[in-house]
């Protein structure tokens, strides 16, 4: 199971912040930590989700381990095509992920790879950028409805590689 307590406590820290702040540039700051936040907290459920995968998948240690330190450790971006599925692929294999997508529910699937897109837009420029009082960035419960979609997709896969066996 993709543990989420901390990220929705902070989370809702940062929309309390947020919502309490008495300058622009404060509400920018919160906004965009939310962001970033979430953004770490996603890289870090995906890495443990594969991982989780493969523990179940390999047997030879050596195996693991490449797959621990060539596939996941040299991710550090999570694109639906790019980066998830690769990894996935890599994993349990092509045929095995058809079944996988196949089996989960077209909308949650849908919400996941949209949200993923959306936020990697997001990440890319925030990452990339400083502040400036003239700048807009969502607030931190848009980054929440966010999560929410991020989440329901990553149990969403956990629920069928499990059905799957995979």
């Amino acid at each position: 199971m993709i543990a989420k307590s901390h990220i929705v406590k902070n989370l809702n820290w940062l929309d309390c912040e947020f919502n309490q702040a008495s300058t622009q540039l404060a509400s920018l700051m919160y906004s965009k930590l939310a962001v970033l936040e979430l953004c770490g907290w996603l890289e870090e459920a995906i890495d443990k989700m594969i991982l989780k995968c493969a523990k179940r998948k390999i047997k030879d240690n050596k195996n693991y381990k490449y797959i621990k330190d060539k596939i996941v450790d040299k991710n550090y971006e999570f694109d639906y095509e790019k980066h998830f599925r690769n990894m996935m692929v890599q994993i349990i294999g092509l045929h095995s992920f058809e079944k996988v997508e196949n089996k989960m529910n077209s909308a949650i699937l849908l919400n996941f790879k949209s949200t993923l897109g959306t936020l990697k837009k997001i990440r890319d420029s925030e990452a990339h950028t400083h502040l400036v009082p003239t700048r807009r960035i969502d607030a931190p419960s848009t980054t929440q409805r966010h999560f929410s979609h991020l989440y329901n997709g990553l149990i969403e896969f956990e629920r069928c590689l499990k059905l799957l066996k995979l």
